[in-house]
């Protein structure tokens, strides 16, 4: 009869830590609403995205030509918009779209390479 119970009490462990696994997994618990992948600033393009895969949207434009609104609001703490100079600068922006979450990468051209100027990973659901 013990042994019954040890096993009964095992899958209980294992299933109970599944569901909170599972749940961990499906509410993205562990991550705040918006926030930065601050590991990935200042990496080049091949080595900073090489784990994320080809993303779902790329565009590419100017900062005079700059989508703008407060998704992007950021940029222009570096590249000011009365800043004639700045309005020339080339952005690569990057997005990945996950079940749960999203993911935006900003880079511009450092020396000829592009690199992570700024990022974003927000939840499904936040809107900007």
């Amino acid at each position: 009869m013990r042994r019954r119970t040890a096993i009964i009490a095992g899958a209980g462990t294992i299933a109970g830590l599944l569901a909170v696994s599972v749940s961990w997994w499906y509410f993205d618990w562990g991550h705040a609403p918006v926030e930065k992948l601050h590991h990935l600033h200042g990496k080049s393009l091949d080595v900073g995205l090489a784990d994320l895969r080809q993303p779902d949207r790329q565009l590419d434009y100017t900062m005079a030509d700059c989508p703008g609104g407060e998704f992007r609001v950021e940029l222009y703490n570096t590249y000011p918009p009365g800043d004639p100079k700045a309005a020339q600068t080339r952005i690569k922006e990057l997005q990945w779209h996950r079940p749960r979450y999203h993911i935006a990468v900003w880079l511009h051209q450092v020396n000829g390479e592009w690199v992570v100027l700024d990022t974003c990973r927000w939840k499904e659901g936040i809107v900007f």
